[in-house]
């Protein structure tokens, strides 16, 4: 009777599975080919055709509820918007416990393995390299299509004053403009950190801000000769004050477009690598002036314009509401560890419901440190061994974090009296949704100085329940390249996991350490002896905390499918209302036209509204799960959780060490002997650290996955799988 219950049970779970693979499968094609045709349609608008079914379309539709303005908004609105909500979709199947299977995994892992190490343009993969020549192809192709069209039907300007080379210089410059569109058409979708859609491929947000990078690079440089070509034309004919000062009535504002071209100047040259990176408070307060940005952009190109890349727009903004409504409460730490190396971790109080990854993220922002400077930490704990507490590694090195430090130092020299003062708002936690280092036979984590933060959230995971029920590696390889042995201090949070002999949980696993200290000589301590020394450090409640100091929770990806499709409801039938409301135009030949910033007006209208909206809805959402999952815990379980923290690593892993001083490894040549002692068909490598150090692992996994001579007398063939880590401390 046991045996058919359990048959029943494994056949229902094998049913559901099934269908949720099916459905992954649905979702997936459906975004695919919804992008393809937003993707179709940005090919197509430059040529005749698509201006002639446009034009026909635009007729059709005018008489309509829907107008020219919903025909705007659906076409280039509702294809990004729809593909993301069915990507937070399928998300979320994946993450309720859908398993890709492994073939597709591979083939995916190996179109982002690189294919590019250098110093001048980093590590490029594949799949970069394909997406970056589509969109240059892209480009080339609109402004040809676009200029070679102008010069077709070109004649000399009776309202512009212009000649026939004066005409054909100023088209030439109008349609860097339109590649400038084009480009802020994707420029936000790279940073969204809630709302993010590269989260399907794996890519995370960290990895993902260059693209942003490039993309704005390539924005400023098309930008510049939209003005400087348009203003030199001006300048000919003597006429630059009148044209750049004059407010249209209807059609282009030159002067917005003049405002907008200075604030994006602005924008791009404190991004600058030396600024930012000298001044990073300052770079983070101008970048906020993309609300200026954006807001002359409308007035300067129009609202039909501004559709074209309203969906980057509104998904940013979705993604600031639901980090600002998260961010809003103030909580405190449960417990802080200082390290000799001048580290300090602190330990969170989060709700059993929320899960994060190895290799997370934590922003996290201290008012009384700075009201408005938020910082991202890596998460060095493990949801999967701790369901209760959530961990950061925070490395003091600039103003804020030395402001951190001499604060935690003080209450731990005073008293728990001064933690009232270490108030803190958090937002995240961010990262992929799956970290699949289980598929590797292997691991080889490579970490540099305050990269080993990732790398102790992955180590904790592997220590966890989890690596018995799924299939895990059961070799780990750490390399830690270090500058001072203080820094090995580090190595605190799995202190147990390497001092111990014996593991429990995590049966059979087998760590070896290499720790490389470049700017010391020998110490007389031994391996074990210098560890045990450096990792002595014992974590300190700060503060009894109520119920009402856990950790806010994200809304989750159901939710964001949910508000992603509320929002664009929202703003197509707020615009087409006041449109109908406050505009009379049948014909689109009426000399009597409405105001082009009556439009405008519109649109902020329109916006301000679905932000209300959405606003409104996700406060009213997180009130009501707050008020479902209260948790009230005493001030002595509190403790328990801290002081079980210190040795909730059981016993340790099976493991040899070894210390190594003075000078830089050489890591092509230390991987390339591990290599020889592997006998795994798959090794996955993590590295988490400086460029250097980045190029340096990606040239070796490249490399021996093309030298067959290497390979070719081992029994097994041997993959090296190459993994990016972004760490933040």
């Amino acid at each position: 009777m046991l045996g058919v219950i359990n048959s029943s049970k494994k056949k229902k779970k094998t049913e559901i599975m099934e269908s949720k693979r099916h459905l992954r499968l649905l979702l997936k094609y459906s975004m695919a080919v919804i992008l393809a045709a937003w993707a179709f349609v940005w090919i197509l608008k430059p040529t005749q055709l698509w201006k002639r079914s446009w034009h026909a379309a635009e007729d059709w539709a005018r008489p309509t509820f829907l107008g020219e303005i919903g025909l705007n908004v659906v076409v280039f609105c509702f294809p990004v918007l729809a593909a993301a909500a069915l990507a937070y979709a399928y998300l979320s199947i994946s993450s309720s416990g859908g398993r890709i299977r492994e073939k597709r995994a591979n083939l995916m892992t190996n179109f982002f393995q690189p294919v590019i190490t250098s110093i001048n343009f980093g590590i490029l993969s594949l799949g970069e390299l394909f997406a970056m020549v589509f969109f240059i192809i892209f480009l080339v192709w609109t402004y040809y299509s676009n200029v070679s069209s102008d010069y077709k039907k070109m004649t000399p300007s009776k309202i512009l004053k212009l000649n026939r080379k004066q005409i054909q210089l100023f088209s030439l410059g109008v349609r860097f403009g339109s590649l400038s569109e084009a480009c802020l058409a994707v420029l936000l979708l790279p940073i969204l950190r809630r709302m993010a859609l590269l989260k399907i491929m794996g890519i995370q947000f960290e990895a993902s801000v260059r693209y942003h990078m490039w993309i704005a690079n390539g924005m400023m440089l098309f930008s510049l000769l939209h003005g400087a070509i348009i203003m030199a034309v001006w300048s000919e004919k003597r006429s630059l004050l009148e044209e750049i000062t004059r407010w249209q009535r209807v059609g282009r504002v030159y002067l917005a477009g003049a405002i907008t071209l200075v604030i994006e100047l602005i924008i791009w040259i404190t991004a600058l690598p030396p600024i930012r990176r000298k001044y990073f408070e300052f770079f983070y307060s101008v970048h906020h002036l993309y609300v200026a940005f954006i807001l002359f952009f409308l007035l300067h190109a129009g609202d039909h314009h501004f559709y074209l890349v309203f969906s980057g727009v509104l998904l940013f903004s979705l993604d600031k509401i639901l980090r600002i409504i998260q961010s809003r409460r103030v909580i405190s730490f449960l417990s802080a560890c200082i390290l000799p190396c001048r580290a300090v971790e602190l330990a969170l109080k989060k709700p059993p419901s929320l899960t994060y990854t190895p290799s997370s993220i934590l922003f996290l922002k201290i008012p009384s440190i700075s009201k408005f400077q938020w910082h991202p930490f890596s998460i060095i704990s493990s949801c999967n061994m701790d369901n209760e507490r959530l961990s950061i590694l925070v490395k003091c090195k600039g103003q804020w974090t030395n402001s951190l430090y001499e604060m935690v130092e003080s209450i731990a020299n005073k008293g728990s009296n001064d933690a009232r003062n270490l108030f803190v708002s958090v937002e995240g936690p961010y990262g992929p949704i799956h970290f699949r280092y289980k598929r590797y036979d292997r691991l080889i984590l490579v970490a540099g100085g305050s990269g080993i933060a990732p790398c102790i959230s992955i180590l904790k995971d592997v220590a966890s329940t989890n690596c018995n029920l799924n299939r895990c590696a059961v070799s780990v390889n750490l390399i830690y390249v270090v500058r001072k042995s203080l820094d090995i201090s580090m190595l605190t949070p799995i202190s147990t996991l390497i001092l111990h002999q014996s593991f429990e949980l995590a049966q059979n696993v087998h760590l070896k350490l290499k720790i490389y200290v470049t700017q010391e000589q020998r110490s007389s301590l031994s391996a074990r002896e210098l560890i045990h020394e450096m990792t002595q450090s014992k974590p300190f409640i700060l503060e009894p905390i109520s119920s009402r100091d856990v950790m806010p929770a994200p809304e989750g990806l159901l939710w964001n499918v949910t508000i992603t499709g509320l929002a664009f409801i929202v703003f197509l039938v707020s615009i087409l209302c006041l449109t109908r409301a406050f505009t009379h135009e049948t014909k689109k030949t009426t000399k009597d036209k409405t105001p082009s910033w009556v439009y405008n007006l519109l649109v902020i209208c329109s916006f301000v509204i679905y932000t209300t909206s959405i606003t409104v809805a996700t406060v009213v959402s997180r009130c009501r799960r707050s008020t479902d999952n209260s948790i009230t815990v005493s001030r002595n379980n509190y403790r328990r959780i801290v002081e079980a923290a210190s040795t909730s690593i059981a016993q340790g892993m099976q493991q040899d060490y070894e210390i190594n001083y003075g000078g830089r490894p050489n890591l092509i040549d230390i991987l390339s002997e591990v290599a020889i002692e592997i006998e795994e068909n798959k090794v996955g490598v993590f590295v988490c650290g400086p460029d250097s150090m980045q190029e340096s692992v990606a040239s070796f996994c490249r490399k021996y996955s093309r030298d067959t001579k290497f390979r070719k007398n081992r029994r097994k063939k041997c993959s090296f799988v190459y993994h990016s880590i972004n760490f933040t401390l």
